[in-house]
């Protein structure tokens, strides 16, 4: 399946056009550094056309920026996997479905799903709390979705939001390889459905409705 085109202008969320090249900026920037905290106000503002002082028109700080960038990215794996999921014409998979969307969202917008995966794997920092806040609420939608459903076992909702987060961490790996070498695309999906499998087995036979 060939990866979606980026998200047009008009796609992304309504924002004053200085607030979208700061953002945008930043992601640029931080794809190619290793945290918010090497980011400079000028430096951001030369990246995105723009006078500095116009950062305090949108932001109050950086910490600000990067909860954005943060609210952002999850609003756009929330609406884009429950999606996948309720696809049924894409692929009889629901694993398929999703995880082959998240390699081509992934491919599609490298950069910030790299700054999302540095975030959540760096040190603790505001960014980081949303990041797993908003994926706290993916993990619920998930739940409700795979309930509605009927493809969770019965059990435990808090049982098995912890399992879904178990899993989603291991994806969010599987796609990185992904990005690294495409070409094992369809093995990296085998290796998600078997994951999958393995997690909710194990659940099961700890946890027996």
């Amino acid at each position: 399946m060939a990866a979606p085109a980026p998200a047009s202008p008009a796609e992304l969320p309504r924002m004053a056009a200085g607030k979208r090249q700061l953002m945008d900026a930043a992601v640029r920037l931080l794809a190619r550094q290793q945290g918010a905290e090497a980011l400079s106000l000028r430096e951001l503002a030369r990246e995105a056309g723009l006078n500095h002082n116009t950062f305090y028109r949108h932001f109050e700080n950086l910490t600000a920026l990067e909860t954005a960038l943060m609210d952002e990215f999850t609003q756009r794996l929330r609406e884009g996997t429950s999606r996948a999921r309720a696809d049924v014409s894409a692929h009889p998979s629901v694993v398929h479905r999703v995880v082959g969307w998240l390699f081509d969202f992934a491919a599609a917008h490298r950069e910030p799903f790299l700054v999302a995966y540095r975030t959540l794997h760096g040190p603790p920092s505001e960014g980081r709390e949303r990041l797993n806040a908003c994926l706290d609420e993916l993990r619920r939608d998930m739940l409700r979705e795979q309930r509605e459903m009927g493809l969770l076992p019965p059990g435990p909702d808090e049982v098995w939001l912890r399992v879904l987060g178990v899993y989603g961490r291991a994806v969010y790996g599987l796609v990185v390889r992904f990005l690294e070498d495409p070409r094992q695309r369809e093995a990296l999906l085998a290796e998600s459905a078997e994951l999958l499998a393995i997690i909710v087995t194990g659940t099961r036979a700890i946890h027996p409705t």
